[in-house]
């Protein structure tokens, strides 16, 4: 019985053994797989650096100048187009000036206008209350004479207006 117990204990060492035997192959082959990709790694990457340098290297050339006289033409080229600008700014200046003076021109005008038109509605409103005066006095003496004169007094008024004075005499 001895024997059975040892051999089912063997077995089972066994089989631990080869599974740990199996883990450790597959830990191996990962690792190996990681090693071959790391030094493709370095292997590439040497290549895309030097290339990257060297478009950057192509790109910073194509911007500076070359020599003194492209530094003097942009030079030129920068003082000209402020040149130009400066000029487009006086000519829009000169405009706006211009724009001004002939508006304030026009206000000057609109406002003599307004000044005369406010004189004449003064004098007009004057006008005005001297005829409502008078409007007012002669209704009054009418009425006083209407009421000192009678009713006869109406008629032969009336009659005086409107028919020639042959007629009623």
């Amino acid at each position: 019985m001895q024997f059975g117990f040892a051999n089912a204990i063997y077995d089972g060492t066994k089989q631990q053994i080869q599974c740990f035997s199996n883990m450790v192959e597959s830990a191996m082959y990962i690792f190996i797989g990681l090693l071959v990709g790391c030094l493709i790694t370095l292997a590439v990457v040497p290549l895309v650096h030097e290339r990257a340098v060297r478009l950057t290297v192509k790109q910073l050339e194509a911007t500076l100048p070359r020599s003194l006289d492209e530094i003097r033409a942009d030079k030129d080229l920068l003082r000209a187009e402020f040149a130009m600008l400066a000029r487009r700014m006086q000519t829009t200046i000169e405009q706006l000036r211009n724009k001004t003076t002939s508006q304030l021109a026009e206000l000057g005008r609109r406002t003599d206008i307004i000044n005369r038109l406010k004189t004449q509605r003064d004098d007009l409103r004057i006008e005005l209350l001297a005829a409502t005066a008078r409007a007012a006095a002669l209704k009054k003496q009418l009425a006083e004479h209407d009421r000192s004169a009678g009713p006869n007094a109406i008629v032969r008024n009336w009659l005086d207006r409107w028919v020639p004075h042959d007629a009623h005499q």
